[in-house]
């Protein structure tokens, strides 16, 4: 019974192993795609980076969100990974270049850290690319596409931030 149990698992993985290889090659196609698309494509202007996160909260996931609220460019958001609950609060600002950065303290079991985290936005018609600045990987953030498995969902209008941050601000 082990040798058998044994010889699926080892098929499996085989099998896995194959999978992945074949994958990565077009993993590494669509990334350099997306990054030539972004290269050749403008920046953002200033006004047009405000628009796009101005009272919007950028949801994370399981792991967090950040809201950019327009009363004196607050940002606050809240993280949660390998099992620590955290908050941070500051400021966003956008320095130009199509660049939106935020400048925040956070805190969590780990004490307090400052830290300030940048973003660059490019576009070519309805497409919006974006990236971690400074070397970040291009990827797809918002699109006029439908169906197209992009970030913008991830981009809310509202504050979906704040409650959540003050239940985690209560446990400290």
């Amino acid at each position: 019974m082990k040798r058998v149990v044994g010889n699926c698992l080892g098929a499996a993985f085989a099998c896995s192993v194959l999978v992945l290889a074949f994958q990565d090659p077009a993993t590494a196609k669509a990334v350099t795609k997306v990054a030539e698309q972004a290269q050749k494509a403008a920046v953002v202007p200033d006004d047009g980076v405000y628009q796009i996160y101005q009272n919007h909260s950028w949801l994370w996931g399981k792991k967090g969100a950040g809201f950019f609220a327009v009363k004196q460019r607050q940002f606050d958001a809240w993280t949660h990974d390998k099992g620590k609950s955290g908050y941070g609060d500051g400021m966003w600002f956008i320095p130009g270049g199509g660049k939106l950065c935020w400048r925040a303290q956070w805190h969590g079991s780990w004490g307090v850290k400052g830290s300030m985290t940048c973003f660059e936005h490019r576009q070519v018609g309805k497409v919006i690319y974006k990236r971690k600045s400074p070397d970040g990987e291009w990827y797809v953030f918002k699109s006029s596409h439908r169906n197209r498995s992009d970030e913008s969902m991830k981009l809310k209008y509202g504050d979906y931030v704040t409650r959540k941050m003050n239940r985690i601000k209560a446990k400290q």
